[in-house]
């Protein structure tokens, strides 16, 4: 092990590597079978952990599958607050989020099965608005943080974080529908650069 490779980031490297592994699979099962159908067992049998070990990452079989990451707000949190000062916050958003969707392609499978999840066990559904209604609500009190305002009383944080949730959204939306011919990056940053011009033709 080089002293550029400390245990404690080998460790986290070694928990999110099994946590991305049980997540996997409880959502696979899921789109496969329904969540009705998926037992925790399965799930730690096919990776090869225990039960004790699932329960140390995830409240239950559920959120294995609408929320497989908890770390991605805090992480888009510390990107916009460590934007470049010159930054506008949407600049800062769209920079932070970008960090978050850099595998996007990559991952396009496990968005897939998580709609298709979702589609076979509409329960689901719930949990899965709920998890990304505490995104939204990470990003608006970030913004409200960077531009010194209160996310409770203040328009701008609130508009911003859903104007760039829509702007991702349709990327994502064009990206597919297009034949995936272009890259999603590219999309994207047109999205934004969109918004930053106020939507102008």
């Amino acid at each position: 092990m080089s002293s550029d490779d400390p245990p404690s980031g080998l460790r986290e490297r070694k928990k999110r590597a099994t946590r991305d592994a049980l997540a996997d699979a409880a959502l696979r099962y899921a789109a496969e079978r329904g969540i009705e159908n998926v037992t925790v067992e399965a799930v730690t049998d096919e990776v090869g952990v225990s039960v004790r070990t699932f329960f140390n990452y995830f409240a239950c079989l559920e959120d294995a599958v609408t929320r497989p990451d908890r770390g991605c707000a805090e992480r888009s949190r510390q990107a916009v607050l460590d934007a470049p000062g010159e930054l506008s916050a949407l600049g800062a958003l769209s920079e932070g989020l970008a960090q978050e969707l850099a595998d996007f392609e990559e991952d396009q499978e496990r968005w897939e099965l998580r709609m298709a999840a979702l589609t076979k066990s509409p329960s689901l559904l719930p949990g899965f608005l709920a998890a990304q209604g505490a995104d939204e609500r990470a990003l608006v009190a970030v913004l409200a943080e960077r531009l010194g305002q209160d996310p409770d009383s203040d328009l701008a944080p609130r508009l911003l974080a859903h104007v760039a949730i829509a702007a991702v959204r349709a990327s994502a939306e064009l990206w597919v529908a297009s034949g995936r011919k272009r890259p999603f990056q590219s999309i994207y940053r047109e999205a934004f650069a969109s918004l930053a011009a106020g939507l102008d033709d």
